[in-house]
This record gives C-alpha cells, sequence and structure tokens, in this order.
C-alpha cells in the first residue's frame, strides 16, 4: 500500500513539474498593448518573447523585439521569434500574416476589442486561461470592478466631450461611435459630441461650433492638447480651454480596446474634470 501511494506520489510530481515547465517555455507574442499590459498585470510577462509597436514596456525592463503595428504586422517578424502562442485583438492584420502564423501551426488567440468593463474582464479571464494565471486574473479583475465602482461615483452625465486622436494645422481627426475613444468617454459618464460613426476629420471652425466643454486629446507623437491650439488658434474660444478642461489620454491605453490602464486613466481624469466643475 505504502509503495503505491509513493508511486503515485511520484507520478503526480513528475506531472507537475513537466506542466510547470511546459508553461515556463511558452513563447507568447503580444500585437496590442492593452494585451502586453494585461499580461504583465498577470504577471505572465516573463513568457513574453516579442510586442507590438504600441505596447509600453516598464523602464529598465528587458529589451523585447517588435514586430510591428497590430494592423500591419510581419509575418517574418512574428515567425523567427518562434512563437508557441500569438495573442491580440480581431484587428490583427493583414489577412497575409494570419494566414503564416495558420501554416506554421502556430495558436492565435484572437479577443474583441473590449469597448465595455464587462469585454475588458472577460479578455482578461481568456488571457489568463492560456497563460495559466487565473488566480492572478481573479485579482486583477477585482481591482478593475472596483475602479468601475468608483468611476460611477465620478461620472459627469450629459457633460459634452470631443476625443482628438491627431491634429494639423485647421484641421482635427475625431474620434466618433463604436471606437475605443468614444467608449473612454463613456467610462467618464460624459457625452460624446460626434454624432458619427468611427473617426471623422473636421475643421477647426466645425469643432468651434460644437463647442465641446471637456476635450480628450490622444497623446502620441507629439500630440498634445498644446499641439491642438498650437495648430488651431481658434479653439482656445471652446468652452473646454476656456474653463481649462483640455486633458491628454495615453493613446497606448486605447490601441485596440480599453486596456486596464485606461480604467485607471479614466478615474484619474475624472477626479481632474471633477476639482475644475466644483472650482467653477
Amino acid at each position: 500500500m505504502l509503495r503505491n501511494t509513493t508511486a503515485l506520489l511520484t507520478k503526480a510530481c513528475f506531472c507537475l513539474l513537466i506542466a510547470q515547465f511546459a508553461t515556463a517555455q511558452e513563447r507568447i507574442v503580444s500585437t496590442d498593448a492593452a494585451v502586453t499590459q494585461v499580461l504583465f498585470a498577470l504577471g505572465a510577462d516573463a513568457q513574453l518573447v516579442g510586442v507590438d509597436t504600441t505596447s509600453e514596456l516598464p523602464e529598465g525592463y528587458r529589451i523585447l523585439p517588435e514586430v510591428g503595428y497590430h494592423r500591419a504586422l510581419s509575418a517574418e517578424g512574428l515567425l523567427s521569434l518562434d512563437p508557441t502562442l500569438v495573442i491580440g485583438s480581431e484587428q490583427i492584420g493583414p489577412p497575409t500574416v494570419l494566414k503564416a502564423l495558420g501554416s506554421a501551426g502556430i495558436p492565435l488567440l484572437q479577443l474583441r476589442p473590449a469597448l465595455t468593463i464587462d469585454e475588458l474582464q472577460w479578455n482578461i479571464a481568456e488571457i489568463a486561461k492560456r497563460t495559466n494565471s487565473t488566480a492572478a486574473a481573479s485579482i486583477l479583475q477585482t481591482r478593475i470592478a472596483q475602479q468601475a465602482k468608483h468611476l460611477e461615483s465620478l461620472k459627469f452625465p450629459n457633460t459634452r466631450m470631443v476625443f482628438v486622436l491627431s491634429v494639423e494645422p485647421g484641421k482635427l481627426r475625431i474620434a466618433g461611435t463604436g471606437t475605443t475613444a468614444d467608449a473612454f468617454i463613456k467610462l467618464l459618464g460624459g457625452t460624446n459630441i460626434a454624432d458619427f460613426d468611427a473617426y471623422r476629420t473636421l475643421s477647426s471652425e466645425a469643432l468651434l461650433a460644437l463647442d465641446p466643454a471637456v476635450m480628450l486629446v490622444a497623446g502620441h507623437e507629439g500630440n498634445s492638447p498644446a499641439k491642438v491650439l498650437e495648430l488651431n488658434p481658434i479653439l482656445q474660444y471652446v468652452s473646454a480651454a476656456r474653463i481649462h478642461q483640455l486633458y491628454e489620454v495615453n493613446a497606448a491605453n486605447l490601441v485596440a480596446g480599453l486596456a486596464p490602464g485606461a480604467v485607471i486613466e479614466a478615474a484619474f481624469l475624472a477626479a481632474r474634470i471633477g476639482e475644475q466643475v466644483d472650482g467653477s
């Protein structure tokens, strides 16, 4: 009896070691910033062997190869990293890359871009399943749920907001409905002044006429609220500028759906907006 028990324990320990070894050998390529954030939050970043150009790594972190922008990935770059799993959104492209991964037998986990807290929580759970991180996922999901609940208490219903993706002299690229930027506005409880789908370029005069009370600007490649006003001086007369409600938003939090960092940033901005409202 003792011999059988010892044999069973030995076999169980051996299987556990094999499972741990297999997990340690996982080679993951993340193709968008949201996935990369989740992997770090789950403590699964040791499995990363490559990231896309939008992913932000902690200062001083080991250097990871980049495989391009998530909509314009390099098949050669991906395959050269010998991944055992590629994770990204449904927006991964071009199609030739998906075909190359399929031909090479490399598993691909594609997630729907999260436009709500519930969808973000679902994505976290899916990533956790594939990285053996379900315990860490539970902690992360609880934290996000708490942040979301806090946001509910800070919302500003009917506050007219606009999200500027990019800016040029005399014109701005504005986020409409169905975009991650629109989802971010909803996190703040605001009303998106854009009444169109996807993104559209508006003249600075058109934006002035819409007169948003809060202006959010995607921070990337020199984009900033100051740049918006520098290239479009007329916008100093919109309500958002007159009452100092221009805010920069980290674009990496909104690349392919809401990232965990988007919820944190929304809570931070909501508090700042609230300070301005209370002080007005």
